[in-house]
């Protein structure tokens, strides 16, 4: 199989002369005579999801959580639902 030919850098009179892209023109646009609307102001916020409730986020021994999980199980009660009983009830016992 022949080499290929080494390829020889292309010389300016090789390269057909391209007329060069106009100048940018720098001025700036013209004005309407409306001014940019503040976003940070004018911008609506979406209306706050609804919610049940407040969310509370507690650490519990390992034992007490697989109690949780094995009671939710076994009686199809969602585990939010169980901790929401419990503490009401421990909550009513102590007058609150």
């Amino acid at each position: 199989m022949p080499r290929p030919a080494a390829r020889r850098p292309s010389t300016p009179a090789d390269v057909p002369a391209t007329p060069a892209p106009p100048a940018a023109s720098l001025a700036p646009a013209p004005d309407n005579g409306v001014p940019f609307p503040d976003r940070v102001r004018t911008a609506e916020r979406p209306a706050p999801i609804k919610r049940r409730g407040k969310q509370l986020g507690a650490r519990i021994p390992e034992a007490l959580y697989e109690r949780l999980v094995a009671c939710a199980d076994e009686t199809r009660i969602p585990q939010n639902r169980l901790l929401e009983r419990a503490l009401d009830a421990e909550l009513r016992s102590h007058g609150y």
